[in-house]
């Protein structure tokens, strides 16, 4: 396991004691008004950093400056949590019912508290500036994206910036990372066929729309299959279909609904063209009308091999080469600015082996110390990036 030093072991409890207050009080999207208030506290409580708002409505910036010339570097959290239950047997449980930090962000949380204590005890060893960025809504709607149009690079310049994940299958104790593509660009589908009703014992007199939908349905399958380098990597998965009304009428109207995900955005482009073009196709075929609505959701998390190189040297033999996942994260919207670096931090051991979004996810608050480490590590070896 990675060695932490005395210092950031010690702070252990004060780790535990934010992520189990964070973990009692999740909220949504980006209305983290109480986590902000919390935040931003115990912050201010450690010294040496001046708060910025106005970014993303609840999202904030700590920052810590050392020179008018170099660069921020900056580290990242997000705040929000996820509309389900919190289901974890603990006395630290959500006391909003229907809210649940089960993506670890409350983690993500104490982590870059953790980070921003520990700079705040040794302002007179730092020589770069620092922006700690906290970011609500990585669930939903996209935050890192209305951080940015709120200015936050404009205001503060990055050189790099770094982000970490907890990870239920990772072991806790170990860093699991790699350059490039690591998680893929998502979207959402929803495709709405348009037929005409009938008796069903008359189906000459109507257009059936569920059977386009059937027919379709199967035809996208074919994009992966026979559109695609098979060597490429994506997925496009339905899983919600609305039609009909009663067993003995022909279907007037099917709803699909439906995700899409690949690690290179020409892939991407391509499934979506696809997608119109079938669906056209088959409403000609079927005599029904279609509109399709593809929402561009994330883009890919592509990790600044220079930094993958770092990361690697700081954390040696307890780094493990992630494989991509399909999963989709905000982090990536920094990333097409800047050169940006998002691993991920094991949590698994004996008693904790749920996966994130997972209403049972948990893990033990002290796999929250290789985080702060590891980023202790990173900031130090960083002074290229800010010389």
């Amino acid at each position: 396991m990675i060695e932490v030093r005395e210092e950031i072991q010690q702070m252990l409890d004060e780790v535990r004691a934010n992520r189990r207050y964070l973990h009692q009080h999740p909220e949504l999207e980006l209305d983290t008004v109480h986590t902000k208030a919390y935040l931003i506290e115990q912050i201010q409580s450690y010294g040496g950093f001046t708060i910025h708002e106005g970014y993303a409505e609840n999202g904030f910036v700590a920052t810590m400056k050392k020179s008018d010339d170099s660069l921020y570097i900056g580290f990242r959290t997000d705040m929000d949590a996820l509309a389900m239950m919190d289901l974890v047997s603990c006395d630290y449980a959500s006391k909003w019912e229907g809210r649940a930090h089960a993506c670890g962000h409350d983690g993500h949380m104490a982590i870059l508290l953790g980070l921003a204590h520990y700079f705040s005890r040794h302002q007179k060893e730092i020589k770069a500036n620092i922006a700690l960025i906290f970011q609500p809504g990585e669930e939903e709607p996209g935050g890192a994206k209305c951080m940015i149009e709120d200015g936050l690079l404009k205001d503060f310049p990055l050189s790099c910036i770094i982000g970490t994940h907890l990870m239920g299958d990772v072991e806790k104790g170990k860093i699991a990372c790699r350059s490039g593509a690591m998680m893929a660009r998502n979207g959402e589908v929803d495709i709405h066929l348009y037929g005409q009703s009938a008796h069903g014992a008359m189906p000459q007199l109507g257009n059936d729309a569920l059977m386009g939908a059937a027919s379709l349905l199967l035809q996208m399958q074919t994009i992966h299959s026979r559109n695609m380098d098979p060597l490429c990597s994506a997925v496009l998965t339905f899983g919600k279909m609305e039609a009909g009304h009663v067993r003995n009428v022909i279907c007037d109207h099917v709803v699909l609904e439906g995700t899409m995900r690949a690690f290179d955005d020409s892939v991407y482009e391509m499934m979506k063209e696809k997608i119109q073009q079938m669906s056209e196709g088959v409403a000609k075929s079927f005599h029904l009308k279609a509109d399709v609505l593809i929402r561009d959701g994330y883009y890919v998390v592509n990790n600044d091999e220079q930094l993958d190189q770092l990361l690697q040297q700081v954390v040696g033999e307890d780094y493990v080469l992630q494989q991509p996942k399909m999963i989709a994260e905000d982090f990536s919207f920094y990333q097409r600015e800047v050169p940006g670096l998002f691993f991920y931090t094991g949590v698994k051991d004996d008693q904790h082996s749920k996966q994130i979004h997972n209403s049972r996810f948990d893990f033990d608050e002290s796999a929250l110390l290789y985080a702060i480490e590891i980023e202790v590590r990173l900031f130090e070896e960083m002074k290229g990036f800010y010389d």
